[in-house]
C-alpha cells in the first residue's frame, strides 16, 4: 500500500467529519425533494407526474453515472481536491435551484447537485481507505454508512419542515450551510494535499481520460431508464438496446490503456463480493422505501407523515447497528459479520410477506426495524472488503465502482417497482405482494455474495 502509516493515521478527527458532513448531502438531497415536489409543480405550473419523474430520475441518473468518472478523478487529480471541487458543484446548483423559475433550470440544477455528490463520495471513500489505519478502518465505514443512512432518513421529514416554513426554495438552500461548515473544518484540520500526484501528471491524466467510456456507461444507464418509461410493447427493444451498450462499455474498458472503471477489478473476489453485497441490500432497501409509501397510502388510507415515521425506524436501526458493524468487523473479520447480519435481514423480510395483513404503517415497523439492524451491520464488512482489495493507489476506481454498483441497485429496484406495480397508481395487494418477494430475491442474493467474502480475520488478515 502507498503512504506509511503515520500518513494514513494523520486524518484528523475535524477532516474526517469534514468529509462525512459533505457526503450526507448527496443522499440528503436526494430524498428531501420529494416533499417538495407538489409546491414546485404548482409555483411552476407543470404536472405532479412529470415534475417528479425529471426532478428525481436526473438526480439518480448523473449520480450513478458520475460515481466511476468521480473516483477516477480523484486518483488523477487528488481526492482532496475532487471533494472539494464537488462541494463547490453542489453549492452551485443548490444555488441555482434557489432562483430557478423554470422546471428546465431546476433539472439542471439538480443534475449539478448529483455529480457534485459523485464527485465527493467516492473521493471521501479513497482518502479514507488510504489515510485510515487497516484496523480502524471498518468502524470508519460504518461511521460513514452510519451518516449516509441517517441523511437519507431525515430528508423527508426535514424537508417537510422546510417547505412548511420557508417554501420550497427553502429545499436547495438546505445544503448550504452544511457544506460551509465543511469547507471550514476542510481548512482548519486540513486535507492531505498532495496524494493525487504533481501537477502536469495531473492534466496528463485528463488528457488520457476515458471519457469514451464514460459516454458508453451513461448511454446504457439511459436506456435502461426509457425503458422503464416507454410503453410495453417497447420496453424489451429498449432494454436489449441498454444490455448492447453496457457490453460495448465493458468491451472498451477492457481494452482502454486508461480506463475509467478497470472491469478486470471484478475478478478480485474481495472487491466483487463486496461490491456485490451493497448492490443487492440496496436493491432491497430502496424498492420498499419507495415502495411502502405507495401502499400505506393509496390501499390503507395513510398519511404521508405516518409513513415516513415508520420508514424512519428502518434508518433508526441502520444508524444504530453501522457503527457497531464496523467494529466488530475489524476484531472478527468481515465474512462472520456480514453472514450473522443476514439472519434480521432476512427476517425482516419474511415478516413483510405478510403485507397483505398490513393495516396501519404500525404493522411494518417489527420487519423495518430488523431490515435496518441487518443493513447497518453489513454494510461496512461489505464496504471495507471491496475497498481494502484493492490498491491505495486505485482506490478512487475502486470506491468509484463499489459506489456505482451501489446506485445502481437502488436505481434498478426502482425501475422494476415501476413494472410490477404498474402505472397510473392503480395496483392492487398482490401486486405489493409480488414486489417484496422481488425485493426478498435481493436479500437472498446479499446473504449469498455474505457467504462468498474472502475469510478475514481481524486487521484484514487473511484467514
Amino acid at each position: 500500500m502507498n503512504g506509511a502509516p503515520s500518513e494514513r493515521s494523520a486524518l484528523a478527527g475535524g477532516a474526517v467529519a469534514a468529509l462525512l458532513l459533505a457526503c450526507a448531502q448527496a443522499p440528503l438531497g436526494s430524498t428531501m425533494i420529494a416533499v417538495a415536489i407538489p409546491s414546485i409543480a404548482k409555483t411552476l405550473s407543470e404536472d405532479v407526474a412529470t415534475a417528479t419523474s425529471l426532478l428525481v430520475t436526473s438526480y439518480l441518473v448523473v449520480n450513478i453515472v458520475g460515481q466511476s468518472p468521480g473516483g477516477k478523478l480523484g486518483d488523477v487529480l487528488g481526492h482532496s481536491r475532487t471533494v472539494r471541487f464537488g462541494m463547490v458543484m453542489y453549492a452551485l446548483g443548490s444555488l441555482a435551484g434557489l432562483v430557478a423559475n423554470r422546471l428546465s433550470i431546476l433539472v439542471v440544477s439538480r443534475a449539478t447537485m448529483a455529480l457534485g455528490g459523485a464527485l465527493v463520495v467516492p473521493a471521501t471513500m479513497a482518502l479514507l481507505r488510504v489515510h485510515v489505519p487497516a484496523e480502524r478502518r471498518g468502524r470508519v465505514f460504518g461511521l460513514v454508512g452510519a451518516t449516509m443512512g441517517l441523511s437519507a432518513a431525515i430528508g423527508p421529514p426535514l424537508g417537510g419542515e422546510i417547505v412548511t416554513r420557508f417554501g420550497w426554495r427553502g429545499i436547495f438552500a438546505a445544503s448550504l450551510p452544511f457544506l460551509a461548515v465543511a469547507a471550514v473544518l476542510s481548512r482548519i484540520f486540513r486535507l492531505p494535499r498532495r496524494e493525487g500526484g504533481d501537477e502536469g501528471k495531473a492534466k496528463e491524466g485528463l488528457r488520457r481520460f476515458d471519457y469514451v467510456g464514460s459516454a458508453l456507461f451513461a448511454v446504457a444507464l439511459g436506456a435502461l431508464v426509457v425503458a422503464s418509461k416507454v410503453a410495453p410493447s417497447r420496453r424489451l427493444s429498449m432494454l436489449a438496446a441498454s444490455l448492447a451498450v453496457l457490453v460495448g462499455f465493458v468491451l472498451w474498458e477492457l481494452r482502454a490503456k486508461d480506463p475509467v472503471l478497470d472491469v478486470r477489478l471484478f475478478a478480485i473476489r474481495g472487491f466483487a463480493t463486496g461490491s456485490l453485497g451493497v448492490t443487492f441490500q440496496n436493491f432491497a432497501m430502496y424498492g420498499l422505501i419507495f415502495q411502502l409509501p405507495q401502499f400505506f397510502t393509496g390501499l390503507r388510507g395513510a398519511t404521508a407523515r405516518d409513513v415516513g415515521r415508520i420508514l424512519f425506524v428502518m434508518m433508526l436501526g441502520m444508524f444504530l447497528t453501522s457503527m457497531l458493524g464496523g467494529r466488530l468487523s475489524d476484531r472478527w473479520g468481515a465474512r462472520r459479520i456480514a453472514l450473522a447480519a443476514q439472519i434480521p435481514f432476512l427476517a425482516g423480510f419474511g415478516l413483510l410477506t405478510r403485507i397483505p395483513e398490513f393495516q396501519t404503517p404500525k404493522d411494518a415497523a417489527p420487519a423495518l426495524l430488523l431490515l435496518g439492524v441487518g443493513l447497518g451491520l453489513s454494510g461496512a464488512p461489505f464496504q471495507a472488503t471491496a475497498m481494502t482489495s484493492v490498491s491505495a493507489a486505485r482506490s478512487g476506481m475502486a470506491a468509484g465502482g463499489t459506489s456505482t454498483m451501489r446506485y445502481a441497485g437502488g436505481v434498478v429496484s426502482i425501475l422494476l417497482l415501476g413494472v410490477v406495480l404498474g402505472e397510473g397508481g392503480h395496483a392492487t395487494i398482490e401486486n405489493h405482494l409480488a414486489a417484496v418477494r422481488v425485493f426478498l430475491v435481493g436479500g437472498v442474493l446479499s446473504a449469498i455474495t455474505a457467504a462468498l467474502l474472502p475469510g478475514r480475520t481481524a486487521h484484514g488478515r487473511a484467514a
